[in-house]
This record gives structure tokens, sequence and C-alpha cells, in this order.
């Protein structure tokens, strides 16, 4: 029997329009994780978005487009919060710790490994893309490390060291460790580590990599 609860539809589809747009890009932030650039199905991001396939087009005229809109306005911010953390009051230690604990804070999300996965391993095939993802993400972030890097060498707190390369060394630290405990890990889940033990010894291996050491060789306690 067809009631009037079966006949109603799905509340997805009374967004007002105003939300739709963010609807899009959160869907398509997980579909884009799960299956990369390549396996991503506008019907599928529709779907879980609660909209036609139309209605995609109607704020993003491809899927490359669409993918923008996603690093500019769901990965961006978030790098931008790292900016306003490390901007804070406090030694160039106290800083990085905030940055690594809010890198793996952001990292730690569902979707962050298939997003990690889909820049190492497929964003090459599109070169405008990952030009864009560059300047959009990773020389933000880079810059943001940096600065705290070479605050703590200005400081004493850290010896002298080439930033961008420290800065590499350290973000791929944090981005190995993504892809050693996701979901999708080659080690079995009882064998992977907890996320806070994770960040605890990747914050401890960094700032002894990175404190100064006295003349006698004997590093600063």
């Amino acid at each position: 029997m067809t009631t009037v609860s079966s006949l109603a539809p799905d509340p997805r589809w009374r967004r007002l329009p105003e939300e739709r747009p963010q609807q899009i890009l959160d869907a398509a932030l997980s579909v884009f994780a799960e299956h990369g650039i390549d396996g991503a199905k506008l019907e599928e991001i529709a779907a879980r978005a609660g909209v036609s396939k139309g209605t995609i087009y109607l704020y993003f005229p491809s899927k490359e487009e669409l993918f923008r809109a996603v690093i500019r306005q769901k990965i961006g911010p978030l790098i931008a919060n790292a900016d306003l953390l490390v901007a804070a009051e406090g030694t160039a230690e106290q800083q990085m710790r905030a940055y690594l604990a809010h890198q793996w804070e952001c990292l730690g999300r569902e979707e962050s490994e298939g997003w990690i996965r889909l820049v190492v391993f497929e964003l090459h095939k599109y070169p405008d893309l990952a030009a864009f993802h560059w300047d959009e993400i990773v020389s933000q972030s880079n810059r943001i490390l940096g600065d705290i890097i070479q605050r703590g060498v200005a400081s004493g707190e850290f010896r002298a060291t080439e930033t961008i390369a420290t800065a590499r060394m350290i973000k791929a630290l944090i981005l190995m460790h993504v892809l050693w405990t996701g979901p999708r890990a080659p080690a079995p889940p009882e064998h992977r580590p907890s996320m806070e033990s994770v960040l605890s010894n990747v914050t401890d291996f960094v700032l002894h990599a990175l404190r100064a050491v006295p003349a006698s060789g004997a590093p600063k306690a």
C-alpha cells in the first residue's frame, strides 16, 4: 500500500539552492578520495549530494573545475587554519608541535588517505590541476612550515638547516604515516599503531632532528 510518507521526496532534494554547492563539494571530496579523478563519476557525486547530475553543471562546468573548487574551498581552508595556529605566540618548538598536531588532525579525516593517494599517484596525469594544487596547497603549507623552521634557527632553538629540504622531509614523514596507518594500509589492522602514538613519535623524531646541538656535542635538554 502506498503511503503519504513513501511519496514524500528525499529530504536531500529539498535543500535550499544556496546549500547545494557545499553539499556537492562535500560529496565530491569523498568521491575523489575514494575513486581518484579518473574513477570519480558525476552521477555518484550527484547521488551523494542529493541533486541531479544537471544541477552540478549549474555550479561547476566540468569535473576538473569541481576538483579545483574542492581544493580551493575544502582543502585550502585547512591550510589557512594552520597558519593561524602557528601565528600565535610561543617558541618555535611549541609552534612546530602545534603545526604537526594540526596536520595530523586534518590527515586523520576519513577521506585523507584516499586524497593523498590521488595526489601522489594520479595528479601528475593532469598537469594543470597538479600546478593548481601546488600553488593553492603545497606551496602554502611549505611556507608555513618553512617559517617555523627559520624562526627556530634564528632563535637558536633549531640547528642551521636547509629550509626547503627540511620541510620536505618533515611532510614526507607525515604523509607516509597516513598511508601506513589508513584503511588501505599494507599492514593488517591489528598491526597498525594508533593515531595518537604516531603523532607522538613523529613529533619526537622531528624535534630531536631539529634541536640545536651545543658545541660539546650533547643535545640540548
